[in-house]
């Protein structure tokens, strides 16, 4: 995080202090945010006390003004652009004579800001707040500290050049006046200014020396940094590709753009010092010159490393997704619209719109016998443009794809099936393509999508998350199209990972270990241990023990169950959901009568929750469950409502509540009286009818060598009441009049009747 973006991101009385800074207008907050990389990009320290830098960063800062106000004028951002533009005659007028007071200037406005955020994050750490650790004592110090100390060496080699090439003109002048009046009758005179251009020749050999050592020291520095640099992007991709798996995980590249711009300007800066070295040696040269040999090794040496970097800067920042709110990108439907960003992270000023991306799809395709070819239709070029949030980037927002037609007439995709690979275990990837020139460097550069799946039909998508799942979290090789012909085994621990991270980032709410170990069970036969492991086979493509249906597609029906009704239950904890018949009845019997728990189906493929509360007896105590509730009646009763309202005929067919308490003790109106539904008197207009809700009602098992009872899939029948004191009876669609004909209707009912159930009628509190 830039040091700007921290002082944004205060409060109070901290953020006050920070914007007073700017209230005499040294330096207007408009060009403090709009320049806020660059500003903070620059040595101001170094700069206030050396004429010559000040002078170089005056300039640059009034060339970036001008940019801005160009800028905002084509916005048509008036108020902004007025402020630019009185900013920059100010520089003009009193800082242009006088560069070294306007570095210093700045330099104290970001020391006064930097004091401000470390009293702020003292204050949070005083109050017991978490403060986000700085860098100087993160795990990326290194990386700050190398890039600074490079920056600050290669202005000290800068400084250091501009002596020598001082020192070089004195010498080129006292030799050709040598030349012309050294030849004196004087010998003694003669011999003394031979002596005096010798040594000053040998300073001018060891200053010349001193530098090419700095600049190897300087190179072996940066390419520690590089190395440093090329893991950080490794993790960032990492951290990419599990973010698109659910991980709870950082890809921002904000400060990975501010290291990797500021080491590519170091690079650039030894390239134009090495350049101007070898023209020093082209004005004034002699026997064993270093600059004739040296500077052409080490400009090889740091080409070498620029491009490098340069090829690596290069990320797609955004993964193919379409516009769904579920989260899951890398699922790509033909004929649908679908989005890619691409990111450069090297953001330099000049480069806006000077670099214009095309992109190609599968662009070196898979050598797989049935392997799909698509057409990818958008946009065909566009420029890399400066975002003040994403930097220089580009986004394609309208692709879609189009399957190529095979000879014949047939599709592509006519051999994809053949064997055991299915069109979800087909992965493709989209290559972004762009083309670098600066100073003299040029370079083709790409960038490649993580390979993602093609459907043609939304029932596909199950299978083909599973598929990005798998790949994502095992493969080694983020290009590998082939990954699914030989798919690798899973350790447990990865899997229970990823199988928490889709409830984590669905509901808020991960598995603990308690439902992990059930689906362990369910996976790998026994209780998982360490060394545990899962097929690709038992994952998603083998239907479970007993049933017709996958472990992914059982576990995907229920996550998507949970999320359209069950969420806000969910995240509260609960729902026990994962945990096996034998482990219910283990939980339920020694607790008192009444408690229940909330279980998810193991043997409906769509998905299913029952409730299954412990009933103790004169001879023992059982376990009773109810049917499975599907999509189906929770989107007619929320869970929580038939909690509330359930009915179970006991002895005389008299209905009672069984449901008192939500394991382990609490009771269930303290756990979800918060979601229950309390309805307003209702409007006068309506009077004549009374209010009415849907409850559930079972019958009792009889047989009382199950340990549990099923109630008939239960059916939802609500009718209008009349205003009489009359109960309609929607088994026989006639009217009770009074208690001995509700008690026989009662008596009539089917373990499938729904009761309904007036509240607060007077009527019934007679009965």
């Amino acid at each position: 995080m830039s040091q700007w973006e921290a002082v944004l991101k205060l409060s109070g009385e901290f953020q006050e202090q920070a914007f007073a800074v700017y209230s005499q207008e040294v330096l207007p907050m408009v060009v403090r945010q709009y320049l806020a990389q660059w500003i903070e990009s620059q040595d101001w320290k170094l700069a206030a006390r050396d004429q010559s830098l000040a002078t170089v960063q005056c300039q640059n800062l009034l060339e970036h003004l001008d940019i801005e106000y160009s800028r905002f004028t084509e916005d048509r951002e008036v108020v902004k652009a007025n402020s630019i533009r009185n900013f920059r005659f100010k520089v003009q007028s009193q800082y242009q004579e006088n560069p070294l007071l306007l570095a210093d200037l700045i330099r104290q406005l970001l020391q006064k800001e930097k004091q401000i955020l470390m009293e702020s994050q003292e204050t949070k750490s005083q109050n017991g707040q978490q403060v986000q650790p700085s860098l100087e004592t993160g795990p990326q110090s290194d990386i700050e500290q190398r890039v600074n100390d490079a920056k600050e060496r290669v202005t000290s080699l800068e400084q250091e050049v501009t002596f020598l090439e001082e020192q070089q003109e004195i010498f080129n002048f006292r030799y050709n006046n040598y030349r012309v009046t050294g030849h004196s009758a004087n010998p003694e005179l003669a011999k003394k200014k031979t002596m005096e251009l010798q040594h000053q020749l040998n300073e001018l050999d060891r200053k010349r020396r001193e530098i090419l050592d700095q600049i190897k020291q300087l190179l072996g520095l940066c390419e520690t940094l590089l190395g440093f640099l090329h893991q950080e992007l490794n993790d960032w991709l990492q951290r990419e590709r599990l973010s698109c798996i659910g991980a709870d995980t950082t890809t921002c590249l904000r400060q990975l753009e501010i290291w990797v711009t500021k080491t590519v300007e170091v690079f650039f800066q030894l390239r134009r010092i090495l350049r101007n070295l070898t023209e020093h040696s082209m004005q004034v040269s002699y026997e064993g010159d270093p600059l004739k040999i040296e500077p052409p090794k080490l400009q090889e040496r740091l080409l070498e490393m620029l491009l490098c970097l340069l090829q690596r800067s290069f990320v797609v920042s955004k993964q193919p997704s379409l516009p769904y709110p579920c989260k899951r990108p890398l699922i790509i439907k033909t004929s649908t619209q679908f989005l890619v960003t691409a990111r450069f992270l090297v953001n330099f000023q000049e480069l806006r719109h000077r670099m214009k991306v095309s992109f190609k799809i599968d662009k070196y395709p898979a050598e797989i016998k049935g392997y799909r070819r698509f057409n990818l239709l958008g946009s065909q070029e566009k420029d890399l443009e400066y975002t003040q949030c994403d930097g220089l980037a580009v986004e394609f927002k309208h692709l879609t794809l189009k399957e190529q037609r095979a000879g014949g007439g047939g599709k592509g995709s006519k051999g994809v099936n053949e064997g055991s690979r299915s069109v979800q275990e087909e992965l493709h990837i989209i290559t972004l393509m762009t083309q670098f020139s600066y100073d003299g460097v040029e370079l083709n550069i790409e960038a490649t999508t993580l390979p993602f799946v093609v459907i043609s039909n939304q029932s596909q998508f199950v299978r083909a998350w599973a598929s990005i799942l798998w790949f994502n979290l095992l493969s080694t090789d983020p290009k590998d199209v082939a990954f699914f012909s030989k798919p690798p085994a899973a350790k447990w621990i990865l899997v229970a990972d990823v199988l928490s991270w889709q409830f984590s980032c669905c509901t808020g709410r991960g598995l603990n270990a308690d439902q992990l170990q059930m689906l362990g069970k369910k996976l790998c036969g026994s209780v998982p241990n360490q060394d545990s492991t899962v097929t690709w086979s038992k994952f998603a493509k083998e239907s479970m023990p007993r049933v017709s249906f996958t472990f992914w597609e059982w576990f995907d029906a229920i996550l998507t169950l949970v999320k359209a009704h069950l969420e806000n239950i969910w995240k509260d904890g609960y729902v026990m959901g994962f945990v096996s018949r034998s482990a219910e009845d283990a939980l339920l019997r020694t607790r008192q009568q009444g408690t229940f728990l909330l279980r998810f189906s193991e043997s409906m493929r769509d998905g299913g929750i029952t409730i299954s509360w412990v009933d103790h007896e004169s001879d023992g105590s059982f376990v009773r469950s109810v049917e499975p509730f599907t999509k189906k009646e929770l989107s007619n009763i929320p869970l929580y409502e038939i909690i509330r309202n359930y009915q179970l005929l006991a002895e005389e067919n008299i209905p009672e509540n069984p449901l008192k308490f939500l394991y382990p003790n609490i009771p269930k109106d303290d756990a979800f009286g918060k979601y229950y539904e309390h309805n307003s008197e209702v409007n006068s207009e309506y009077q004549k009818y009374m209010k009415r809700r849907l409850i559930m009602v079972s019958e009792r098992n009889n047989d009382e060598t199950q340990s549990s009872i099923a109630s008939g899939t239960p059916q939802y029948i609500s009718d209008t009441l009349s205003n009489d004191n009359d109960i309609f009876s929607p088994v026989h669609g006639e009217y009770c009049h009074d208690a001995a004909d509700l008690g026989n209707f009662i008596n009539q009912m089917s373990m499938n009747d729904m009761l309904i159930n007036p509240e607060s009628d007077p009527m019934f509190s007679n009965l």
